[in-house]
């Protein structure tokens, strides 16, 4: 049986799992939704008994819709992008097909395209992680000038984006950044705005979850001061694997399941008083910088995962 990953063309990163499935004698094809129709072609069938089969073919292979083992939707294009005529309608005409086909199979996700959608919210995410146990900085999502003033007014915050990337091609990245003293709000009336309470950090974690393994870096740029150390060169930044309390680790698990996650590359502040506090968690979150700077087998466990996938969090949780 094959896996299947979904992603670009641009992501070298999931050459690294790709690399150890080949290894490990793990049949893998490799498509970017972005080129169905056309370079990819797809043919699904439900039949009359309920059964469905069919299959997705490239220039290369071909992979049978019941010969599936599993599939890691990873940073997929958009089905119908090369489409010259009515781009919208064959875009969305292709994912229904598509991802319903793979729906249809039963076949386990790495992460369910529910899951990945939903874990988008950064809103659902810090009330998700409270639950689960975790601290949370406090946080305002607004497009009232006059409450963002007044949240910053009582303590340090910071300003970061609420979906991440701005949708310029090619995309612009958005970094955190301090909110100075007598900052004017007028514009937080022309998009929504996330402020948040700024954490005295002392160091950063990226905590890689897979499956029940997890693979926690503790990050610490040199200069003591970088607010967002993901603006930093590699090597201007101590990267190491440490152990992390059972307790976060337990509340970490409890996210997940809720989330209806496998896969996650999550975000904390460790205060000065060694305080963990969640940031963030991306479904899709790059790991491979982590694994090439401390060794840390994350593509291994992500190989492994697909190989033998467990039903544990294979479709998301409803909520």
């Amino acid at each position: 049986m094959t896996v299947l990953i979904l992603t670009s063309e641009e992501d070298v990163t999931a050459d690294m799992v790709i690399h150890r499935l080949v290894q490990q004698g793990t049949p893998v094809l490799r498509v970017d939704p972005a080129d169905i129709p056309g370079r990819v072609a797809l043919t699904a069938r439900i039949t009359a008994g309920g059964e469905v089969a069919g299959h997705i073919t490239t220039d290369r292979q071909s992979v049978e819709l019941g010969d599936i083992r599993s599939v890691w939707l990873r940073r997929p294009g958009r089905p119908g992008a090369a489409a010259t005529e009515q781009r919208e309608w064959v875009a969305t005409e292709t994912e229904r097909a598509f991802y319903g086909a793979l729906r249809a199979t039963g076949a386990p996700w790495m992460n369910h395209p529910d899951a990945v959608n939903r874990s988008r919210y950064k809103p659902w995410q810090l009330r998700a992680a409270h639950q689960a146990g975790m601290r949370v900085p406090d946080t305002i999502f607004t497009t009232v000038p006059a409450d963002a003033e007044k949240f910053a007014a009582d303590s340090p915050v910071i300003v970061k984006a609420v979906s991440g990337r701005h949708p310029e091609d090619p995309p612009v990245t958005l970094p955190t950044c301090r909110v100075q003293p007598g900052a004017d709000f007028a514009g937080v009336a022309a998009s929504a705005t996330c402020l948040q309470r700024e954490v005295a950090k002392g160091a950063d974690l990226r905590l890689t979850v897979v499956g029940e393994q997890m693979f926690p870096c503790v990050i610490e740029p040199k200069d003591g001061q970088t607010l967002d150390w993901r603006w930093l060169p590699a090597e201007e930044c101590t990267w190491a694997i440490r152990d992390i309390p059972a307790g976060l680790r337990a509340s970490v698990q409890r996210y997940m399941a809720t989330a209806g996650l496998v896969y996650a590359a999550l975000d904390f502040a460790i205060d000065t008083s060694g305080e963990f506090w969640f940031l963030e968690a991306n479904a899709s979150g790059q790991f491979g910088f982590v694994e090439i700077t401390t060794g840390a087998p994350i593509s291994q466990a992500i190989a492994d995962w697909l190989t033998h996938p467990s039903p544990t969090r294979a479709t998301p949780c409803p909520g």
